[in-house]
């Protein structure tokens, strides 16, 4: 004797997708399990109703098939995609349009899908108004530097085709930086000593420093050693000491501390530039998210060092905070696990 397979409702119930029937009258007749567990109320919920009267709609004469996103209210609003269809069947011979006998509702949760979307939309818009003022100040600079006799002049026009340039590089860099990170890197974690890292930084630091008039001390001790890929530590530890440099006044200091506490190597980078408003706390490790937009294009700031600060203490388990009073200067501290090589 064979073996019965499941019902059509347990089919329904195995499906990761939400699916909601209605008969010829509209009346919702079987729900399968993933759309009870998306849907919080059917009586007075925003996307039950939804659901239920889309299903309505779908069973009257000449309905067509509909397809829209549905975003419920509250702190931690979702995204769910409701698409409708009418369900026909046989009708007499000769009957054009075969009579409606009911309605089926697919209904997916497309928060993330969209939140992806946006981002990339928001990204592609950011990286292309980054990369337009330098690249149409150095057209515009070798323009006026084509006719141009007077040595002075053409040094100082080369001297600002230069620093567009590397306004450039520094955003590309930065793009494969966060990328690389985000992906995972390319090498696996090792030893690495925060020390020799930090170290390492204020020797690359020190020449812009010395440019922007500010003074960079590091305070560190023997050793603080951590389970880590050293490029990304190093882009990490470098992109808070240049943030520092970069808004502060000419005569300010930046300094950069290395202590091992409670099984944690902790980074402090501390500045007294300018501050970042208490509003603004919140959003400074967003890509390209600006508090002083005017200060950052002066400093050729790509926006995107505090985006790198974040996603490489997620991905050392570690954590990192901002103290910062507009006005006074901005402290970041990093905690990372200590630990040896698994």
């Amino acid at each position: 004797m064979a073996a019965s397979g499941p019902s059509s409702a347990e089919a329904l119930d195995l499906l990761p997708t939400g699916i909601v029937l209605a008969d010829a009258s509209g009346r919702v007749v079987r729900r399968n399990a993933a759309a009870d567990a998306l849907v919080d109320s059917w009586e007075d919920g925003v996307l039950g109703r939804r659901i239920v009267e889309r299903l309505a709609e779908a069973v009257r004469p000449g309905a067509a098939p509909s397809r829209e996103q549905v975003r419920t209210p509250g702190g931690h609003p979702r995204v769910y995609e409701v698409a409708v269809r009418p369900v026909t069947g046989p009708g007499p011979v000769g009957v054009a349009d075969p009579p409606v006998t009911g309605a089926v509702a697919v209904v997916d949760d497309v928060t993330e899908r969209v939140r992806i979307e946006a981002v990339r939309r928001d990204f592609v818009a950011n990286v292309s108004h980054e990369l337009k003022t330098p690249v149409g100040a150095i057209s515009l600079l070798a323009e006026a530097l084509e006719d141009e006799r007077d040595p002075e002049v053409v040094e100082r026009l080369t001297g600002r085709i230069g620093t567009e340039a590397r306004r450039v590089s520094d955003l590309v860099e930065d793009l494969l930086d966060l990328r690389a990170i985000e992906e995972g890197g390319v090498s696996g974690p090792g030893l690495v000593d925060l020390v020799e890292v930090a170290g390492e930084v204020v020797e690359r630091v020190e020449p812009m420093a010395q440019r922007h008039g500010v003074a960079v001390v590091a305070d560190l001790p023997a050793a603080a050693p951590v389970t880590g890929v050293r490029t990304q530590l190093l882009s990490l530890v470098r992109n808070l000491v240049e943030n520092g440099v970069k808004y502060s006044d000419v005569g300010g200091t930046v300094r950069l501390g290395v202590s091992v506490d409670d099984g944690s190597a902790r980074v402090a980078v501390a500045d007294d530039g300018m501050g970042i408003p208490a509003r603004d706390l919140d959003r400074v490790f967003e890509r390209f998210y600006r508090v002083d937009r005017a200060r950052t294009r002066d400093t050729g700031g790509s926006g995107l060092g505090l985006s790198i600060v974040r996603n490489v203490v997620h991905g050392h388990g570690g954590t990192v905070r901002i103290d910062s009073r507009e006005g006074e200067g901005t402290t970041v501290h990093v905690s990372l696990p200590i630990g040896s090589p698994r």
